[in-house]
């Protein structure tokens, strides 16, 4: 694990938290960038998720050759497959009530704007499949382990503050969807990341939270695109 009272690895502790806020931010709105190029709105799609994934490779590589420590400085607890199948369930359970609860609130202060980028996306998702299936693994693996596996453990220890590295983390991982234009689709992921960050801390296993994140993408993408 880093040691950041060497004030060697201090510098290398804030860069990795940088890298790993902005590399992904870069990834998701670099089809912006290409729009000029006369490519189709699918294909665009594409990149920016591909962009994504090589924003976890450049992630993995500094941490690997800059920081020289595992990627996930928490290390992997094992579960048996009925533990496993346990705690994926509590924890879309958990999920489930977190954002129902949120929605009743929303619903409660009348915030109803729609997103336009959105609503693009899921046009795009009802013409292919495969698309918004490769949305979800996209979704699921990389902003797990950018978010959850590397951002919240080096949160903890440049904050020293377990509870504010959770909510911090969450934060911004619900401002990297502010480019769907609305409130609401920043309030959805800070909860659901507030959601992630607590199961992590409690189950140390970041395959739980890529399986749930994963199937929660794919049951609201494809009940919005019917």
């Amino acid at each position: 694990m880093l040691n950041i009272s060497n004030s060697a690895k201090k510098p290398t502790l804030i860069i990795g938290i940088i890298l790993s806020v902005v590399l992904p931010f870069l990834a998701i709105y670099f089809s912006v960038l290409i729009k000029k190029l006369g490519i189709d709105n699918e294909t665009q799609f594409y990149i920016s998720r591909f962009a994504i994934w090589i924003s976890l490779l450049l992630l993995y590589l500094f941490a690997l050759k800059i920081e020289k420590q595992p990627f996930l400085l928490w290390g992997e607890t094992e579960y048996s497959f009925l533990s496993f199948a346990k705690a994926v369930f509590i924890t879309f359970l958990k999920l489930f009530i977190a954002v129902f609860l949120t929605g009743l609130i929303i619903m409660l202060f009348k915030i109803t704007e729609e997103s336009t980028v959105l609503n693009k996306a899921m046009a795009l998702f009802k013409k292919s499949y495969l698309l918004l299936f490769f949305t979800c693994v996209t979704a699921g693996i990389t902003e797990e382990l950018i978010f959850r596996g590397y951002l919240l453990p080096r949160l903890e220890l440049a904050l020293k503050n377990k509870k504010m590295a959770i909510v911090v983390s969450s934060v911004l991982f619900g401002f990297l969807h502010f480019g769907y234009g609305t409130l609401l689709n920043v309030i959805g992921p800070i909860v659901i990341g507030l959601v992630f960050a607590i199961q992590y801390d409690q189950y140390r296993n970041i395959k739980i939270l890529i399986l749930c994140h994963f199937l929660w993408d794919l049951m609201l993408l494809s009940a919005k695109t019917r």
